[in-house]
Order: C-alpha cells, then sequence, then structure tokens
C-alpha cells in the first residue's frame, strides 16, 4: 500500500473514531509499527492529527479525545448500554448456554447476568467478562483460548475459533462497533471479526446489542448483513422513525419505547 493511501485511511479511520491507537493502525493497514509511527509523524506535521501516548487523535478537541484514551478505552454512552443489558437479558432462560463476545455492552451484561439468574453456561474470549461471572459460582464458564489482545483484554485467533466451534450455543450476544441497513454488521478491530462470525455460525438465536449511536454507522471490516442476525436490542433513545425504517426491512429491534 503506497504511503499516500495509508494516509488517507489514517485520517479516514480518526474522522470516524476520534482517536486510534498505533498498534490499532498497524493491524489495520497491515505494516509495521514503526511505519505507522513515521506516518503518524507525516500527518502531525501537516496539521492534520496530533499524536498522543500509544497513538494519535485528531487535531479537534484534543482534550475531550486524549482524557478518553489509551490504557483502556473509557466506556462511552454507559447508561444506554446498562439500558441495553437490562432488555437484553429479558431474552434468557435458566440453564441456557450463552455466548458473549468481546465488547463494552456484554460486559454490562455480564453484570446483570450475575444478579439475575442461577444456572447458565457462558462462553466468552473476553477476560473483563470472565472477572466478572466468577461473582456468581453456580455458573459454568468457559473462556476461550487463543492469542491475548492487550488492548481489549480479549483472546483472538484459530485457537479461539476453533474451540468456539465445538459448542452449540442457544443465544448470543454479539456486539459490534457499527451497523447500517447498507453494510450491516461492520467493525475496526480485526481480531475480534473471525470470533463474532463463529459464534454466529454455532448460536441458535443470533442478538446484536447496540446503543442508538451504533446505527447507521459504519466501519471498516464487514462481518456479515443483517439479515443473518434474529435480533437487535437497543436502548430507548432510538428514534420511532428508525425503528419503523429498519421494521420495514423485515430486521426486528427490541427497545424500551
Amino acid at each position: 500500500m503506497l504511503q499516500e493511501q495509508r494516509h488517507q485511511m489514517i485520517e479516514s479511520f480518526l474522522k470516524q473514531q476520534k482517536a486510534v491507537k498505533a498498534s490499532e493502525l498497524a493491524t489495520l493497514l497491515d505494516v509495521s509499527i514503526d511505519t505507522v509511527r513515521r506516518d503518524l509523524e507525516v500527518l502531525e506535521n501537516k496539521g492534520n492529527v496530533k499524536r498522543v501516548h500509544g497513538g494519535a487523535i485528531l487535531i479537534q478537541n484534543t482534550d475531550n479525545v486524549v482524557n478518553k484514551l489509551f490504557n483502556e478505552r473509557e466506556v462511552k454512552n454507559l447508561e444506554k448500554k446498562q439500558e441495553v443489558a437490562s432488555l437484553a437479558i429479558e431474552l434468557i432462560e435458566e440453564g441456557q448456554a450463552i455466548a458473549l463476545n468481546g465488547g463494552t455492552t456484554t460486559i454490562e451484561i455480564a453484570k446483570v447476568l450475575v444478579e439475575s439468574f442461577k444456572r447458565l453456561t457462558i462462553i466468552t474470549n473476553d477476560l473483563r467478562i470472565l472477572s466478572i461471572l466468577g461473582a456468581n459460582k453456580h455458573f459454568n464458564v468457559i473462556l476461550t483460548g487463543g492469542f491475548f489482545n492487550p488492548d481489549e483484554f480479549t483472546l483472538y485467533g484459530k485457537q479461539c475459533e476453533e474451540i468456539l466451534s465445538n459448542f452449540n450455543i442457544d443465544i448470543a450476544f454479539i456486539t459490534v462497533n457499527a451497523l447500517s441497513l447498507e453494510h450491516g454488521l461492520t467493525d475496526f478491530r480485526m481480531h475480534e471479526i473471525g470470533v463474532i462470525q463463529t459464534i454466529m455460525s454455532r448460536t441458535k438465536y443470533k442478538v446484536v446489542v447496540a446503543d442508538a449511536s451504533k446505527f447507521e454507522t459504519s466501519s471498516y471490516i464487514n462481518i456479515c448483513p443483517l439479515k443473518d442476525i434474529d435480533l437487535i436490542v437497543t436502548d430507548s433513545s432510538l428514534s420511532s422513525n428508525m425503528v419503523e425504517e429498519y421494521s420495514n426491512q423485515d430486521i426486528r429491534i427490541l427497545s424500551p419505547h
């Protein structure tokens, strides 16, 4: 990939995400960390981005973005994610096998599961979810193997996907970066794509959990069209017009309206 193309992709990514880690860019662009650092230096000299420890941010609103970045991504729209979690668990029955992929919304689901159920089998690739579920000694919790992603505290890779493929899952709660009628489910977390797709292939009832900010947005990597999922659970701030638009395309949405 030419340098100019990389610069365009980096700027496009930052316009959408406002901030990015160098390690994420290295994976996305399939180049070394050193190459990413040189690219960011060029873009900073042009006044387009600002380098910070571990990555870069948009030149605008820098104070805001810096406070929200690095070491661990801040949970945005926390109250909305908690609203989604409270609604999502109504779909669960005692004794079921559940899958939770890595993400901030599924972390909130895990917290509610611990308080609301006595007997569940839960498989996840997220170490934070594992630590939360450990508070309920009656749960049968399964952590996938795989390579460790220190940025997201998740496991990924072929070993992770092979372990997931051995299970028959009743219901999966899937969190993604973006969803839209045109592009379906998309994400910038390259390592998480294969995990999500494997979970979906082994699950009877596939539920996307997403707060309203995720709707009609898109990211870089395609996961699947919306027709491949059974339900989207969202929060009460999603407009009735949006619900109707999705319903007209036979996409089911569950919200607290």
